[in-house]
């Protein structure tokens, strides 16, 4: 009885059709009496990939503690510049928001110290305005009108006593001091609370309080301050503070950099 020559086809007829046999591969030496048989070499040929490291060769290993293959060449960084971004101000750990520097207070402080000379400047000015009965070598309680002399403005227009000028400069006089304090204040609270405009908002802050020239010498005072408060928030430790708080209040969407180049497939050492 003799069996039939194989097909190439090792499982069945279901997997198709026919086809030759496969060829006899590296590693494969042929044997006497027209057989093939495999060969052992003692070293894999140079061709060969390597072994990648930390492959799992141990059955009992487990598979979540393989390493992934080393491969050649030197190991990617990315650029310093896209690491490290702007210097910002460091958070508070107990609040959670942004710690402020001292340029911050100083200039708030400055600020409502300001507000704080025009109003009293403006308050000597209404005492001088609405009692006539006050003066300095006139005797106390004795008559002394000192409307005209009371601030800057109203000396230089000097309006009759009982008339509607004297109101008029009197409401004046404190929508001036109103304006100048409301500005110095408001730019204190909101540098205080982290907005950058008010960078800007001291310098407004600055050319306002010259108006309290039109009152009295103490409450030009809030000029100095005025000044002095809008230096600091356009030193570095305010900006760091600001871009805190701006990246807080609105953070950008970050996305990844766009891919080019996509392989399918095998790498090419594992061809």
């Amino acid at each position: 009885m003799s069996w039939p020559a194989p097909t190439g086809d090792p499982v069945g007829p279901d997997r198709g059709a026919p086809g030759p046999l496969p060829q006899p591969g590296p590693g494969w030496t042929p044997q006497t009496g027209g057989s093939a048989a495999p060969a052992h070499p003692a070293a894999p040929p140079a061709s060969w990939p390597a072994a990648p490291v930390g492959y799992p060769t141990d059955p009992a290993r487990p598979a979540e503690h393989t390493l992934v293959p080393a491969g050649p060449g030197p190991i990617q960084t990315l650029p310093p510049d896209a690491l490290v971004g702007p210097r910002l101000a460091p958070l508070n750990e107990r609040t959670g928001q942004p710690a402020r520097p001292w340029t911050i207070w100083a200039s708030s402080v400055l600020l409502f110290c300001g507000a704080v000379a025009v109003v009293v400047g403006l308050l000597l000015a209404m005492w001088r305005m609405a009692n006539p009965w006050i003066g300095i070598g006139s005797g106390l309680y004795a008559p002394n009108d000192q409307f005209n002399e009371a601030t800057w403005l109203t000396a230089q227009f000097p309006s009759p006593a009982a008339s509607g000028m004297r109101v008029l400069f009197a409401v004046l006089c404190c929508l001036i001091a109103v304006l100048v304090a409301g500005v110095a204040s408001v730019i204190a609270y909101y540098s205080f609370a982290g907005f950058g405009w008010t960078r800007i908002g001291g310098l407004v802050a600055f050319g306002v309080s010259l108006l309290a020239l039109l009152l009295t010498p103490i409450a030009s005072i809030s000029i100095g301050f005025a000044a002095l408060a809008a230096v600091p928030l356009w030193l570095p430790a305010s900006r760091r503070f600001f871009s805190r708080w701006q990246q807080l209040r609105y953070p950008q969407p970050s996305y990844s950099a766009p891919i080019d180049h996509v392989f399918y497939g095998p790498l090419p050492r594992y061809r």
